[in-house]
C-alpha cells in the first residue's frame, strides 16, 4: 500500500464513518443557516416613548434655520459628525450612505422616511431614531439619530462575522463527527480482533476497554455452552455405564435375565437422545412448526387420559377447570409436549393421594394455563432455574424422581416460540405452581 493509498479516509472505516457523519452534520448545519436567514430578520423595528422623541425633536429643531441640505450636511459634520442620517424625502434618497453598515438595507430608512411618527430601528450593533422631518426650502429632509450599541460577547453567534462562524462550523462538526466515529469503529476493530481470537480457541479473550457494554454475556454464553455439555456428558455416562454393566453381566452367566435392565437403559438413552435433539433445535429456532386453530380443552383432556393410568398407580386424581370452545392457533404437536412434560412431573413429584388440578382461562387475547400439585415445591431462589437445561433441585436427584433435566427447558422453548410466557411459583396452599401464558393467535 502507497503513502498516498494511505492518506485516502476510505481505506479506514473510521475515514468513512468520519465522512458520513461530517457530511450529514454540515448539510444539517448550512441547511439551518441559510433557513434563518430566509425567515430571520435582521433589521427590526420597535416604537419610540414620547419622551425620547421629544428629546430628539428639540435637538433637530436647532437646524431648522439652515438653508439648504448642503448647508445641514456641513452643520451636521461639523457640529456632531457620524451622529446624524440624513435622507432626502423627496427623491427617496440616503445623503449620508456612509454611515450605515455595508449589510443595511437602506431601503428601511425612505419607507420609514414616510411616517408622520418616528420609530426605533435596530441592526445588529446599530440604533436609529427617526424620522424627524426638516422643510427646508424646497426639500423634504428626514433626520435618524445614530447610536452604536455596546459591542457583544464573541461568543454571540448573531454577533459573529460569517467567515468565523462558517470556520467554526466546520471545525465543532468535524471534531464531533470524528470522535462520533471514533466511539463506533473503534469497538468494531476490537470485537474482531477477539472474535479472531475466538476463532483460534482462545476463550479466555476479553474485550478490556468494553467493560460498560456488557460484553460479559459472551462469557456467560460461554459458560452455559460449557455447563451444557459437561452435563450432557454426564447424563449420557450414566446409562451407558448401567447398559455396560448389565450386559457384561448377561455375558458372564449365560443368561438373559439383564436384558429387560439393559433395555429400560437404552430406552432411558434413546428418551434422552430424543428431549436433547429437541431442545437443541428450539433454542436454535430450528423446529418447524405447523401451526393450525385447534381446540385447547379437548387436547387437555387427551393428555390427561394418556397420563391417568401413571396417577390411578399413585391413587392421585387431576381435576380439569376450563370451559369448552377455547380455540387456539398453534402447534398442537409442541404445545401437548409442555403440556405433558408439565404434568408428568407434577404425577412424580406429587405425594400418593394427592390431588392436580389443572384450570385454563383466557383472558382478552391470551391463553392462562396453570398446573398445580401438592408436592414439595421449590426453593425461591430456584424458581428460575429449573427451567434451565440439566437443572434439577438437588433433593429430586435420585434414583425414583431424577429426569434428564431437560423436560421443563423444553417447556420454556416451546412457549417462547408460540410467543408467550412461563413462570414457576409456589403455591400458598402448598406444592409448585406452572403457569404459561399462550396468545391465543
Amino acid at each position: 500500500m502507497t503513502w498516498l493509498s494511505r492518506l485516502n479516509p476510505f481505506h479506514y472505516l473510521a475515514g468513512r464513518i468520519f465522512l458520513w457523519f461530517w457530511l450529514v452534520l454540515l448539510i444539517a448545519v448550512f441547511g439551518t443557516l441559510a433557513l434563518s436567514r430566509a425567515l430571520v430578520e435582521q433589521t427590526e423595528i420597535r416604537r419610540l416613548p414620547h419622551s425620547i422623541i421629544q428629546q430628539l425633536q428639540q435637538q433637530v429643531d436647532q437646524f431648522a434655520n439652515s438653508t439648504d441640505s448642503q448647508q445641514l450636511l456641513a452643520r451636521l459634520q461639523q457640529d456632531k459628525p457620524g451622529r446624524w442620517l440624513l435622507v432626502n424625502a423627496d427623491t427617496n434618497t440616503v445623503l449620508t450612505p456612509e454611515l450605515l453598515p455595508r449589510d443595511f438595507d437602506q431601503h428601511w430608512l425612505t419607507e420609514l422616511s414616510q411616517l408622520s411618527r418616528a420609530r426605533w430601528l435596530k441592526h445588529h450593533n446599530m440604533s436609529l431614531a427617526g424620522p424627524f422631518v426638516l422643510r427646508l426650502g424646497n426639500e423634504t429632509l428626514a433626520l435618524y439619530q445614530k447610536r452604536q450599541r455596546p459591542p457583544q460577547p464573541w461568543w454571540r453567534l448573531s454577533e459573529m462575522p460569517q467567515h468565523v462562524l462558517l470556520g467554526l462550523t466546520l471545525l465543532v462538526s468535524a471534531v464531533a463527527s470524528f470522535i462520533l466515529a471514533v466511539s463506533i469503529s473503534r469497538p468494531l476493530r476490537e470485537l474482531l480482533q477477539r472474535n479472531l481470537q475466538f476463532a483460534d480457541g482462545k476463550l479466555q479473550s476479553r474485550v478490556t476497554n468494553l467493560s460498560k457494554r456488557q460484553d460479559e454475556r459472551i462469557s456467560a454464553l460461554l459458560t452455559n455452552q460449557q455447563r451444557l455439555l459437561r452435563d450432557i456428558s454426564h447424563e449420557l455416562r450414566s446409562p451407558l455405564a448401567r447398559a455396560q454393566l448389565a450386559l457384561g453381566l448377561a455375558e458372564r452367566q449365560q443368561n438373559l435375565e439383564q436384558v429387560p435392565r439393559l433395555k429400560q437403559e437404552l430406552d432411558r438413552l434413546d428418551a434422552m437422545l430424543d428431549e436433547l435433539l429437541t431442545f437443541s433445535k428450539l433454542d436454535a429456532g430450528q423446529y418447524q412448526m405447523h401451526k393450525q386453530p385447534f381446540d385447547l380443552p379437548e387436547l387437555l383432556t387427551e393428555i390427561i387420559e394418556v397420563n391417568q393410568v401413571e396417577a390411578d398407580a399413585r391413587q392421585q386424581t387431576i381435576n380439569l377447570h376450563t370451559s369448552s370452545g377455547i380455540q387456539i392457533y398453534a402447534d398442537s404437536r409442541l404445545l401437548a409436549r409442555a403440556v405433558e412434560n408439565v404434568l408428568r412431573n407434577a404425577i412424580k413429584y406429587s405425594p400418593a393421594a394427592s390431588m392436580i388440578n389443572i384450570s385454563l382461562l383466557q383472558q382478552a387475547n391470551q391463553l392462562v394455563l396453570t398446573i398445580r400439585d401438592q408436592g414439595p415445591g421449590i426453593a425461591p431462589e430456584q424458581l428460575d432455574a429449573v427451567f434451565e437445561p440439566f437443572y434439577r433441585v438437588s433433593n429430586s436427584r435420585n434414583s425414583n424422581t431424577g429426569g434428564t433435566g431437560l423436560g421443563l427447558a423444553i417447556v420454556a422453548q416451546i412457549v417462547r416460540q408460540h410467543g408467550g410466557q412461563v413462570r414457576a411459583e409456589n403455591s400458598p396452599q402448598g406444592g409448585l405452581c406452572i403457569t404459561m401464558h399462550l396468545p391465543v393467535k
